[in-house]
């Protein structure tokens, strides 16, 4: 990947982009082809008004709810994650989709399947139905939406090993941001997130969401076949049809060090 400028031209859409949920809605880092940008959307639907037809969205969210809240690339991913498996929790049954109070919609899927949702799970729903909105809304129907999920890209990124350091502590803030930079250059991703800091408070938008926006937007400006995802042997849909997949790069460490040293001499 080469290294872009960080200034963004405001009428140019995107053709890739990385989401994360946060306090204030959504943070996305976004490429529209000559430059980097990170921004702060109050509704998901601002994201796709500046998207290309044909881009890439790669989301830190569930895409494709299972009737039983079980999910084959769930599994997987805390497999591949060892230490860091804690990071991937539990989606939710479909039935809780619809809006009702956490005790009713953890009562119905106790009853019907034996087993409760978390309260993470329950807060995030009101962004899982807005992704799942956009998605199946026509006018988003030519953007390739890829759930993602930003520990395991760290991990493929970093050769296949987990994150040493939680991502809320300094230093697993460090290691994450060397990763990035491996592909968008060091003072460029200085640039961006010291640009977008000085404009966003923390207690909207927190310093590790960030970082995961914008290792999901490296995901999203891959080639296809630089991207895997679990599970790797099966196709799962749910019941409208969205697939249960999480993608992440096939990047090895030692690809992303020697394109790191060729962009570093060009």
């Amino acid at each position: 990947m080469s290294r872009q400028k960080s200034a963004p031209d405001p009428e140019k859409a995107w053709v890739a982009a990385g989401v994360d949920g946060c306090k204030s809605g959504w943070v996305c880092a976004g490429f529209d082809g000559g430059a980097w940008s990170l921004s702060l959307m109050p509704a998901l639907q601002d994201i796709v008004d500046r998207m290309t037809p044909g881009a890439t969205v790669c989301i830190d969210m569930p895409i494709g709810l299972s009737a039983d809240g079980f999910r084959t690339c769930d599994r997987d991913a805390r497999r591949l994650l060892g230490p860091r498996r804690s990071s991937v929790f539990p989606a939710p049954p479909r039935l809780a989709i619809a809006e009702a109070p956490y005790d009713a919609i953890n009562a119905r899927s106790k009853k019907e399947w034996g087993k409760g949702i978390s309260k993470q799970a329950f807060y995030l729903l009101p962004k899982i139905r807005e992704v799942e909105r956009c998605i199946l809304q026509a006018k988003t129907a030519g953007l390739a939406w890829l759930e993602t999920h930003p520990e395991l890209c760290f991990a493929s990124l970093n050769g296949g090993i987990p994150m040493t350091y939680s991502k809320k502590t300094s230093d697993g803030y460090s290691e994450r941001f060397a990763l990035i930079a491996r592909f968008l250059g060091r003072r460029l991703l200085g640039e961006l997130v010291a640009s977008f800091e000085a404009t966003v408070t923390k207690s909207a938008c927190a310093q590790d969401d960030i970082l995961d926006a914008l290792v999901c937007a490296v995901v999203a400006h891959m080639e296809e076949d630089q991207r895997g995802y679990v599970p790797a042997d099966a196709n799962e849909f749910d019941e409208v049809g969205l697939p249960m997949r999480i993608y992440y790069p096939r990047q090895t460490q030692a690809s992303s060090r020697r394109r790191s040293a060729k962009e570093e001499g060009a």
